[in-house]
């Protein structure tokens, strides 16, 4: 015949499972505050590497396409998009290769992020330097609209380390990269990518 247990002692042993679920419950949430912190990073340092990633390609293809056309790259009309003529241009030669290479992983702005319909447009997720003129846009950093000189077309004969795309960056506003006011990946003549934590401005060529 089996013991009964007493009302008393049953309830009892209830109220200790659940103290124990409670805080059970609360050490996880103080373990996923920790460590949130710690994967946030860890992910934007695999968006960065990515990032770099990105534009080595697009270099790779830029390269490829400047040794068929007498060491020019193509222009767009300015630094700002579309940059239809960039993509046309690499189509026409068979360079494009992966349409998602030309958006930054870290970027949220669905006006910057890949589509088909971004992508067919010629918007694309950085900013390419080889443009006949700069925006007025207010938006646009203010050094490209008053420090550089425009028009800017770029060709194989230029300093290895002028910038040819980057990053998007605009005056006053966090770049994608998170934990980086001004972090900016860039992307060089000579092919090889380069990363500044802050003020682009003070690094572009």
């Amino acid at each position: 015949m089996r013991r009964r247990i007493p009302p008393s002692r049953r309830l009892a042993r209830s109220a200790f499972t659940l103290v124990h679920l409670l805080v059970l419950i609360a050490i996880i949430a103080l373990l996923i505050a920790l460590l949130l912190p710690t994967i946030q990073r860890m992910r934007e340092q695999a968006n960065l590497a990515l990032c770099r990633d990105n534009l080595r390609k697009i270099g790779s293809a830029l390269i490829l396409y400047a040794h068929a056309n007498a060491g020019e790259f193509p222009v767009s009309p300015t630094v700002e998009n579309p940059h239809a003529e960039l993509i046309n241009s690499l189509a026409a030669a068979g360079l494009t290769g992966d349409p998602k290479n030309y958006y930054c992983p870290s970027q949220k702005n669905p006006a910057l992020c890949f589509s088909d319909q971004n992508f067919k447009s010629g918007t694309i997720g950085y900013y390419y330097y080889s443009a006949l003129s700069v925006s007025a846009d207010p938006a646009l950093s203010k050094f490209l609209r008053g420090g550089v000189t425009w028009p800017r077309k770029l060709n194989t004969a230029m300093n290895p380390k002028t910038w040819v795309m980057s990053d998007i960056w605009v005056s006053a506003v966090p770049t994608a990269h998170a934990g980086y006011k001004k972090g900016v990946n860039y992307l060089m003549l000579d092919g090889s990518v380069g990363f500044v934590s802050e003020s682009p401005r003070q690094q572009f060529h």
